[in-house]
């Protein structure tokens, strides 16, 4: 089978993308989101997590590319625990990113399971459309996966924060932030849509 290269340099890129977005959507949400909010909420603690866009494009990541995008995830927490502040203990790290890394695609991977069109098709028959609704619900288990098993991590590491509010903030702030970065997704395909259409009417 001949080796090829487009399509590797096209994963590779793919790969670079995840990466560069995930650590943008970091910074974005703790340098201005929470600055933002933050004078209007008690506890930083729970207002670092209030809008947390990296959930956003780790679904959305998965949901394009399936099980390729985990790789540039697991990277992509490795960094973000080395290049920012107020990051979980040294131990935690490894197995922390990775279930930020593949809890989106259990997620997927239950849907699909259960016979539903998960994953985003190129192609969809006109009677079987690419919709948010699976996405959509992909994000939430993957914000409940994910927020339970980080919880039980800390606790298991004693972190002092491990307890019902951290939870309750981390579901919330993945939530928020998936719902971010699906709305402005959807915004731009529909306007895509809406350009295309005028084009042909006219």
């Amino acid at each position: 089978m001949p080796f090829n290269h487009n399509k590797l340099l096209g994963e590779l890129l793919s790969g670079v993308l995840i990466i560069f977005w995930f650590l943008m959507s970091y910074l974005l949400s703790y340098e201005t989101i929470s600055g933002f909010i933050a004078p209007f909420i008690e506890s930083m603690q729970i207002a670092s997590f209030l809008i947390f866009l990296p959930h956003g494009i780790r679904v959305i990541s998965v949901y394009f590319l399936g099980y390729k995008a985990v790789l540039p995830l697991f990277i992509s927490h490795l960094l973000l625990y080395q290049l920012f502040e107020k990051m979980p203990p040294y131990e935690t790290h490894i197995p922390l990113a990775l279930v930020g890394a593949l809890s989106p695609l259990i997620a997927f991977e239950l849907l699909r399971v259960c016979d539903l069109k998960s994953y985003y098709r190129p192609n969809p028959p006109d009677a079987m459309p690419n919709t948010v609704g699976p996405p959509l619900l992909a994000g939430i288990l993957a914000a409940i996966f994910n927020g339970l098993v980080t919880l039980a991590i800390l606790m298991l590491s004693d972190n002092p924060v491990a307890n019902l509010n951290f939870l309750l903030g981390y579901f919330i702030g993945d939530l928020l932030g998936f719902a971010v970065i699906l709305g402005l997704i959807v915004t731009i395909r529909n306007l895509r849509d809406s350009l295309k259409s005028n084009q042909n009417n006219s």
